[in-house]
């Protein structure tokens, strides 16, 4: 089985968004309360104005106290639609203001503060839907500001055009390189649960995917602990290169001897451990023999041989925290007792 599925970033970003987000709502609230406090310039509506910057602080004032109610009920995606509409909204309100107050846009660029929300943070979805809105907003923008600012622009379309650029490619560079770090990150995570030598799980990521198996119709599970007999002869008399290739075949066999949900790892040196849904330990013990047969088939005239020992529980595994370290427990046991009474054997804990 391979190992659980990783989290999208492999960490949590909540609380740098939470900051980010305040960090771009309050520089709007100043911003609008700035606005507001300078004398009339020489726009077209200068009432209008002063109304649309209200409203990019109201916008602003709201969307900071969802931000305060999601940091007490999170997860704060639950509310990335809501805060996105406000944002856009708050931006062109305050660009508008600006544009009927003073007759100027010096605030249009703060259209990528939410170009830079929306692919830094938001899903795929929804950056690709903000960019579409946010070529209309700036749009419409330079429009107003062809008919009612104070230098408006000879051609109003081009204009658009070169505020637009920036702003689409800065969120298409942020969506990338926020996707390129996500990948690296689920690849270093994946990394520190896989074993390199055979390509089974880990230690670590036993303990973070037990429970995880589906183990169908069987009502019990079984942890099998397997461990190669006599293998430091191998490294002393042919080499470490046909010791990992040994570990290797161990490692073959057991996968072809596993279900297709079944927890294979390699639990350090020459020791494995299996995990897997059972209907009986009869049945169970039969497989476990039959990789033991297998194995010394495939590496016969090295001496090599396998014991196991094999611990079942019928408990759930909801709580796996509790479950698989008696399991383990039990099931080494076992495999002493494999190794005391002659090695090459499988013993059932009790």
């Amino acid at each position: 089985m391979a190992p659980r599925p990783l989290s999208p970033s492999g960490t949590n970003r909540n609380p740098v968004k939470f900051w980010v987000l305040v960090m771009f709502f309050g520089a709007g609230v100043g911003l609008a309360v700035l606005a507001l406090l300078l004398p009339d310039g020489p726009g077209a509506w200068p009432a209008l104005g002063r109304t649309l910057l209200v409203g990019n602080g109201v916008c602003s004032l709201s969307a900071l106290a969802l931000l305060l109610r999601a940091r007490r009920r999170p997860p704060l995606k639950r509310f990335d639609l809501p805060l996105l509409l406000l944002a856009q909204t708050a931006t062109l309100g305050g660009v508008l203001g600006e544009t009927f107050l003073f007759g100027t846009q010096y605030s249009i660029m703060t259209q990528l503060w939410v170009t830079v929300f929306a692919a830094g943070f938001l899903p795929r979805r929804l950056v690709w839907a903000q960019q579409g809105l946010g070529l209309a907003s700036i749009t419409l923008m330079v429009w107003m500001r062809a008919k009612y600012g104070a230098t408006p622009p000879r051609l109003w379309g081009v204009d658009a055009l070169v505020t637009a650029l920036p702003v689409v490619l800065t969120g298409v560079a942020v969506a990338y390189f926020r996707g390129e770090a996500e990948r690296e990150a689920r690849a270093l995570e994946a990394a520190g649960r896989i074993d390199p030598l055979t390509g089974l799980g880990n230690r670590r990521a036993l303990f973070e995917s037990f429970g995880a198996q589906q183990s169908g119709a069987q009502e019990l599970t079984g942890l099998v602990m397997l461990d190669l007999d006599h293998f430091k002869r191998v490294n002393d008399r042919y080499g470490h290169a046909e010791g990992d290739r040994v570990i290797r075949v161990l490692a073959d066999v057991l996968r072809e001897h596993a279900a297709p949900h079944d927890l294979l790892t390699r639990h350090g040196g020459e020791e494995f451990v299996w995990v897997t849904g059972v209907g009986d330990e009869g049945a169970l013990l039969a497989r476990v023999n039959a990789l033991r047969v297998s194995f010394a088939q495939r590496i016969e005239g090295l001496g090599v041989t396998v014991s196991a020992g094999v611990a079942v529980t019928s408990l759930p595994l909801d709580d796996p925290a509790s479950v698989l370290p008696e399991l383990l427990r039990r099931a080494d046991a076992a495999l002493y007792q494999a190794k005391a009474a002659g090695r090459n054997q499988v013993r059932l804990a009790s």
